[in-house]
């Protein structure tokens, strides 16, 4: 038997003052929508936001529902738009925000394996940035990162 360890690289800043001026854009809209969020059931309202290769920004935020399978995640439902709406517009920066912790918010593995597929088909890396209602700040190279030994199209053959 051989142990593996897994590791990766990624930018921690002390608060959001010190992003650059285009994360710090994309972070505050993730910030601000999540306040927008319908989350009767859980109290934990999540931002989305992204920023397209074409400078535009598009937010969304988590909306629950009382069958709760039928609730859809920020990230998930921001991409689905964005992925509709402009398909051949890549993704450069994903922004992920919450007033409900003080640290950084990383996506569920549902999103993580979404993110994943909008890299794959854009054939380029999304920068994912992680924060909370302040504190620290975690930007990542790609959503790879997040989730290591990632299904992917290979496996169907």
């Amino acid at each position: 038997m051989k142990k593996e360890k897994y590791s990766f690289e990624f930018d921690r800043f002390d608060n959001k003052s010190e992003l650059g001026a285009l994360q710090k854009i994309v972070v505050d809209r993730a910030f601000e929508i999540s306040h927008n969020a319908y989350a009767p059931y859980s109290n934990f309202k999540v931002g989305a936001a992204v920023q397209l290769e074409n400078g535009e920004i598009f937010s969304s935020s988590n909306q629950e529902n009382a069958s709760y399978p039928v609730g859809t995640c920020a990230e998930r439902g921001l991409l689905a738009y964005v992925n509709a709406n402009f398909p051949n517009i890549k993704i450069e920066k994903l922004a992920v925000s919450t007033p409900n912790v003080n640290f950084p918010l990383p996506p569920c593995g549902m999103c993580r394996q979404y993110i994943l597929e909008m890299e794959k088909k854009q054939e380029s890396s999304i920068e994912v940035i992680l924060s909370g209602n302040e504190g620290e700040v975690f930007v990542l190279n790609s959503a790879k990162d997040l989730l290591p030994l990632h299904f992917t199209d290979e496996f169907l053959g």
